[in-house]
């Protein structure tokens, strides 16, 4: 016998409260939507006043230490100032109130080999952002975006890295015993019923945080705080992830990241590509001095460096605002050793010699630069959806 299931309609407002409360934090959120939203989220960024990038201001954070403990004397903005930490400061707490709203904040410890991993991936990851002039966001999503052959290079650097640092794991699965499992602090279900109204007090010293800048002149960067608090808080619902992107196909054959960034992509070189050819945005920003060397070298070893930490840049913020120990080791990892490899390579002299910037409308016109690039996006939505069917890029 056939049963009708009967949806209940909410009958006051204290329902119709707890009914869009658990759609918005009762369950995740599809990854494409991350992919349209981010799409969406860096043009408008972009139209306010720069690009999403994180690597330069993870990186502030290690020249700012560097400088504390006088080991370096670089001249810097100090991270409460400088644009793109606060940014990144907004994404780990947008993320935390985002997991606290969904009762999914949890301390998340590592056994030591996790942890050494994490320190070497994000060693690898400021050493490779720095050679590609940024991270997966900055030198990967951003530059292609803006019609930057740099971030196309990267794009295949990524991959490349990916498939290296998957290789590697799982040669330590084979070869070596397996880690001993995480260790995270227990939380009890009165903690956990409580954690709504830790997330919304986080999210209102967010926002409070970003009237604060406001109410001393510095408007941009209280907006960069909102921004980052969305960031944090779209990733966290979405899982919005590149290192699932470039790894996963490998893996398991999960396309659905490749797919979610594939998406973004579009949406944002179509945004960025509209405020260039409309001079409202300079023809060169985020046209980086990269292609061919840096960007396809620092592509491979930040992929390398991603897949060992189990985050990207951005992915580690939101991952650390959730409670993970070992993104937190890899954060510190990348912030020092960036700081450190760019200063050296400034000094000598190498950072002028890894590579050229080209704007892809310079070689083949606006019109042939964004179908390119959509091009090249749908190809690899595609490919990744093929592989999702037939499973042919499985590492065995």
């Amino acid at each position: 016998m056939n049963t009708i299931e009967t949806i209940k309609e909410p009958e006051n407002l204290k329902e119709v409260f707890a009914s869009g409360y658990a759609k918005m934090f009762g369950k995740q959120w599809p990854m494409w939507v991350g992919g349209l939203l981010f799409g969406a989220l860096n043009v408008f960024m972009f139209a306010y006043e720069k690009a999403w990038s994180v690597s330069d201001g993870v990186r502030n954070w290690g020249n700012w230490f560097l400088n504390t403990i006088e080991v370096s004397e670089m001249i810097i903005i100090e991270p409460h100032l400088f644009t793109t930490s606060i940014l990144n400061f907004g994404i780990i707490l947008g993320a935390m109130a985002s997991a606290l709203l969904s009762k999914q904040f949890q301390i998340r410890g590592a056994p030591a080999r996790e942890l050494i991993k994490a320190l070497i991936g994000g060693i690898l990851m400021g050493i490779g952002s720095v050679l590609s002039f940024g991270c997966n966001i900055g030198g990967f999503f951003s530059a292609i975006s803006a019609l930057s052959l740099a971030g196309v290079a990267m794009m295949a650097g990524l991959m490349i890295g990916a498939f290296i640092g998957l290789k590697l794991l799982v040669w330590e699965i084979t070869y070596l015993s397996p880690a001993s499992s995480h260790v995270s602090r227990k939380i009890s279900g009165n903690q956990k019923k409580n954690q709504p109204l830790a997330g919304v007090v986080v999210l209102l010293i967010g926002i409070g945080l970003a009237f604060v800048y406001d109410e001393l002149d510095y408007s941009i960067r209280g907006g960069f705080m909102v921004f980052g608090l969305v960031i944090g808080l779209l990733m966290q619902r979405t899982r919005f992830c590149f290192v699932r992107a470039f790894r996963e196909p490998f893996l398991s054959g999960d396309g659905n990241a490749a797919k979610a960034v594939a998406i973004a992509v579009i949406i944002s070189v179509v945004g960025f590509s509209v405020l260039k050819w409309s001079d409202m945005k300079d023809w060169e920003d985020i046209v980086y001095a990269g292609f061919w060397f840096g960007s396809l070298i620092g592509g491979i070893i930040f992929g390398v460096g991603m897949s060992l930490a189990g985050g990207c840049a951005s992915g580690s913020l939101w991952r650390a605002g959730e409670g993970h120990i070992k993104l937190w080791f890899a954060l510190v990892a990348f912030a020092l050793s960036g700081s450190y490899f760019r200063e050296w390579l400034v000094e000598s002299g190498w950072i002028m010699k890894l590579g050229e910037p080209l704007f892809i409308p310079d070689l083949i016109g606006w019109k042939m630069g964004i179908l390119s690039i959509c091009i090249l996006m749908l190809l690899w939505y595609l490919i990744v959806s093929w592989n999702e069917a037939t499973r042919k890029l499985v590492v065995d």
